[in-house]
């Protein structure tokens, strides 16, 4: 039967009992009251002994030290499965992000507890870096991007350390995982030329207003295709349109060409909610989504996607819709515009990030290096 003891110069009482095998166990109850000690040594004795006879299961043991630190007057220790922390704090993350976003959450976490499988029903202290690092093992044998995975991987470790900062669990598994070197591939841009060839291509379609804005807005894909009438002062020559990555709305004045071409719009029928309405019910990702179908105008009409190989097992095309957002800001850069003005055209908080849009041409370069004062002679 456990007892409890004092060893010397300590003062908690230390618990003692014999398991099922017939060895000694002794351990601290940490407590100085020894009826508390005394109840914590006969709970911990009896369930060393189910243990041993394999009576009880993760979630009853669970149970029983929840039970046990309520009759000692502590509170409960209540530890989340893996599945419960990664389900309740994608569905927070849904809530409060933009719906692009708040799918590739989900995908990541759904993937993420398919492939723990059974363990994802664990505790989430048990979750270990093995776990993770197996899980990005296997992304990377599925051939996708190191940026794709290092993305999967910070997703899971923003929703790890939360559960550190809330104390339950000490230290965050993903933390300890080996990423892959990413691999960065430089954007195209394409010149007024190929921009006016590529308006010619789909003259009158949706298209070509989509890429209107690409162009003299640099608004992304989904942005373009969310436009509202509502937004867009043709008098003044001024446009609103919420950018959905940073989540806030930009307000732009336009270029005279864009005017035009709206203003022309207007005139045909009255307008509907959406600029492009056929293009706003669409998504832009997916073999059979925009993103697609842009490259599809790019090849008709007569341009190269300058495509190149991956760090996975897919090619990437520099010239998407995307190189349109990198043309707008190159164009101003080539033209002289200061770059804060650009970052703020662009929308961009980084100058790091904002450099990566900057394609500057030959003759810029040139024209630079020409500044240079000529040494005496």
């Amino acid at each position: 039967m456990a007892s409890v003891f004092k060893r010397p110069r300590s003062k908690f009482w230390h618990a003692g009992w014999r398991g099922v095998d017939g060895k000694f166990q002794l351990r601290s109850t940490k407590q100085i009251d020894r009826t508390k000690a005394l109840t914590i040594a006969m709970e911990w004795e009896r369930v060393d002994k189910k243990i041993g006879k394999g009576e009880l299961v993760e979630n009853q043991i669970r149970q029983v030290i929840n039970d046990l630190l309520e009759k000692v007057g502590e509170s409960t220790c209540d530890v989340p499965t893996i599945r419960q922390w990664f389900t309740d704090w994608q569905a927070e993350k849904e809530a409060s992000r933009s719906e692009k976003t708040a799918e590739r959450y989900k995908s990541v976490v759904d993937e993420f507890l398919a492939h723990l499988g059974n363990r994802a029903d664990k505790l989430l202290t048990v979750l270990m870096p093995r776990d993770i690092q197996g899980y990005v093992a296997k992304r990377q044998k599925e051939g996708l991007s190191s940026t794709t995975v290092n993305l999967d991987a910070k997703i899971l470790r923003t929703a790890l350390n939360r559960a550190r900062r809330q104390g339950i669990i000490q230290t965050n598994p993903a933390e300890a995982v080996d990423l892959p070197e990413k691999r960065s591939v430089e954007r195209g841009t394409f010149t007024p030329a190929e921009i006016k060839m590529l308006l010619d291509e789909c003259k009158g379609t949706e298209w070509e207003t989509l890429i209107l804005f690409g162009y003299y807005t640099s608004a992304r894909l989904g942005d373009s295709t969310k436009m509202l009438w509502d937004k867009m002062n043709l008098t003044d020559g001024t446009m609103e349109f919420f950018e959905g990555k940073n989540q806030k709305w930009i307000i732009l004045p336009m270029h005279p060409e864009l005017q035009r071409h709206l203003l022309k719009l207007a005139g045909i029928d009255k307008p509907q909610k959406h600029i492009t309405p056929k293009m706003a019910q669409l998504g832009p990702g997916g073999r059979h989504g925009l993103s697609e179908g842009f490259k599809r105008i790019v090849v008709k009409a007569g341009l190269s996607l300058q495509t190149v190989e991956g760090s996975g097992i897919r090619n990437i095309s520099k010239r998407t819709f995307h190189a349109l957002r990198h043309s707008f800001t190159s164009a101003l850069a080539n033209a002289g515009v200061a770059p804060e003005l650009r970052m703020k055209l662009t929308g961009h908080k980084s100058a790091a990030v904002h450099k990566g849009y900057t394609h500057l041409e030959l003759e810029t370069l040139r024209k630079a290096i020409g500044k240079l004062p000529s040494l005496p002679e």
